[in-house]
């Protein structure tokens, strides 16, 4: 899952610091369940990141609680500057997210599947210029 904000999006004017994403003693439970304990970290704009774990180590968790997907039982999470908790919708609006599984339309070609997404948000797109 890959998470990747959208360059010159206004929502993306707040404070960074130089940090595309930070997280400070992030938790997640689901009843008894701790999915996600208290983890922490920065990311660097334009660095590349992965999050590496077995299993049910709480990837996705972090991941979907980055997205404004899921909400976190403690701790923060800033995407773009923007607070997750507070404003999870400013966050799905600033952010890109490609699922660990998606599947395509057969019959559909590239530029066909790009207007079709576009579309899905009340959106016309250059889907030539987007490839170039």
């Amino acid at each position: 899952m890959s998470v990747i904000a959208r360059p010159g999006d206004s929502g993306l004017a707040t404070q960074t610091d130089g940090f595309a994403i930070v997280v400070e003693g992030l938790r997640k439970r689901y009843g008894s369940l701790v999915a996600v304990d208290g983890i922490s970290f920065r990311v660097k704009e334009r660095e590349i990141f992965g999050l590496l774990g077995p299993n049910g180590a709480g990837k996705t968790t972090t991941v979907e609680i980055l997205e404004g997907l899921r909400s976190a039982d403690d701790g923060r999470a800033r995407v773009g500057g923007i607070d997750v908790r507070r404003d999870p919708q400013k966050v799905k609006n600033v952010i890109g997210v490609q699922l660990q599984s998606s599947a395509f339309f057969d019959g559909l070609n590239l530029l066909e599947l790009l207007d079709l997404f576009a579309a899905l948000y009340k959106r016309t797109v250059d889907a030539m210029a987007i490839l170039k």
